[in-house]
């Protein structure tokens, strides 16, 4: 029998400092984003992306600090020892270095902060867009099929922080987080299904950010079309070894997974996969094709793109969607994008979202995707156990403003605007002193002879 392998617990940390997309940021950018219709404004941008506030990282942190944040509330969370992992790897699209491993940084804030020596663990960065992580994550699965680890756990690490020009369409789409997976044998949260996991790849420009440039270039439009295209494409190759392994395909598939989660650039995007998937595994049933043809929803002959949108105002998608789409997305409607943790904070969305109902033995499937282009369907079976990996998880609790009773601070619009300014070389002073975390604590000025760290960049704990 094969063994048990997946994600054992997860732990999330979002910035404290977050911009409120419908207050003075949308009466700012009006003129610039919607002809000076302030109104206009937040309805694209709640109702038309799905968001109405955006993490924002401020000057003593980046996506090392956040990784390890992440990391340390998986690891305390676990009750484990750090001494027991072998192999932590990060995934990221946004790293602090050309050629040393973010995961290396991680590691050394971990040893210092524990006071250990992890000196025989891996530590790889994953890079490829959105999809990172998740290539770790199954680097990190396989090697402990394989029977290649010494301890029994590893860390996967998604980090990023999402950057665009002010006073452009890509700029309420940013957003910044970490999120960590504790990965073992018998894991008490997700088993991952050995064999189910399918992979697309294809050499595409749809998003890209180019050597020297700290935001990405976008082509928008396209980029969806590559992401639905590639997305359907994984799908349909998922759905073929689900078929081939376990005899389940067409109605019986869409039955046998309870949950989706995909990647999330915006929530709106979940929505325009979910069309796409629930298509495709629709139009080969009998009975939904019944349902949504009494629902005027054209089957054939029509551009797929009318299709997907009448399919979308069907009571037939509402539902499903409402049930088994919806509630991984209400953690992202306040956050953002974090690009390589999309998909692992709607994961995380779910199940708090879920808190009270009995996930135990359900299939979870994981829709991830990285532009560039390639995407991941893979799918994971609820533990018996995994109440018990969530006690620490409350990330909706933490969201809410200091005010009413969370840890977010709202920035003002020319507060937001100068750490949006910020660089490597103009850090500046952060905005909320660092107090319990990782910090950012200087770049290296040193060249000489003795000793030579220009741009190095040094990390601490900041206790309190």
């Amino acid at each position: 029998m094969d063994r048990a392998i997946g994600i054992d617990s997860i732990g999330v940390y979002v910035p404290r400092l977050y911009v409120d997309l419908t207050g003075p940021w949308a009466t700012a950018r009006a003129a610039a984003l919607s002809g000076g219709d302030v109104e206009k404004l937040v309805g694209k941008v709640t109702d038309g992306v799905g968001v109405r506030r955006m993490a924002v990282a401020d000057a003593h942190q980046d996506c090392a600090t956040l990784a390890a944040m992440a990391a340390k509330r998986v690891i305390d969370a676990s009750g484990i020892d750090p001494r027991d992992i072998d192999y932590l790897a990060v995934g990221t699209e946004t790293t602090v270095d050309q050629s040393k491993s973010i995961a290396a940084y991680v590691l050394g804030m971990l040893e210092r902060h524990y006071g250990v020596s992890l000196p025989e663990v891996g530590a790889p960065q994953f890079q490829f867009a959105c999809i990172g992580a998740t290539y770790a994550l199954e680097a990190a699965v396989s090697r402990m099929r394989a029977g290649d680890n010494t301890k029994p756990y590893s860390l996967v690490i998604a980090s990023d922080i999402s950057k665009y020009p002010l006073a452009t369409a890509g700029e309420y789409t940013q957003g910044a987080g970490a999120v960590a997976l504790l990965v073992s044998e018998r894991p008490r949260l997700l088993a991952l299904e050995r064999g189910l996991c399918s992979t697309v790849t294809r050499d595409e420009r749809d998003f890209f950010r180019p050597n020297g440039q700290t935001s990405a270039v976008v082509d928008g439009k396209y980029s969806i079309d590559v992401y639905l295209d590639c997305m359907e494409a994984a799908f349909a190759a998922y759905a073929k070894r689900v078929e081939a392994k376990l005899g389940l395909g067409g109605a019986d598939l869409y039955d046998a997974i309870d949950y989706f989660c995909f990647h999330v650039p915006f929530p709106r995007m979940a929505e325009y996969a979910s069309a796409r998937v629930f298509g495709q595994l629709w139009l080969g049933d009998p009975q939904a094709r019944a349902r949504l043809a009494a629902e005027e929803v054209p089957l054939s002959g029509a551009p797929r793109k009318d299709f997907e949108r009448a399919l979308t105002r069907s009571r037939l998608f509402r539902e499903a969607f409402a049930a088994k789409v919806a509630p991984s997305l209400t953690i992202a409607r306040e956050v953002g994008n974090v690009y390589s943790g999309s998909l692992y904070l709607a994961l995380a969305s779910l199940l708090e979202e879920t808190r009270g109902q009995s996930l135990a033995g359900r299939r979870i499937l994981l829709g991830s995707y990285g532009s560039g282009a390639s995407a991941k369907v893979l799918s994971g079976i609820v533990g018996e156990k995994y109440t018990a990996a969530l006690e620490h998880l409350r990330v909706h609790d933490e969201l809410r403003p200091e005010a009413e009773g969370g840890v977010r601070v709202p920035l003002s619009l020319s507060d937001y605007e100068r750490l949006h300014a910020l660089s490597d070389r103009e850090r500046g002073a952060p905005l909320l002193p660092p107090r319990g975390e990782f910090a950012l604590e200087r770049l290296g000025t040193s060249s000489s002879a003795e000793r030579t760290d220009v741009g190095y960049r040094y990390y601490g704990w900041i206790g309190g």
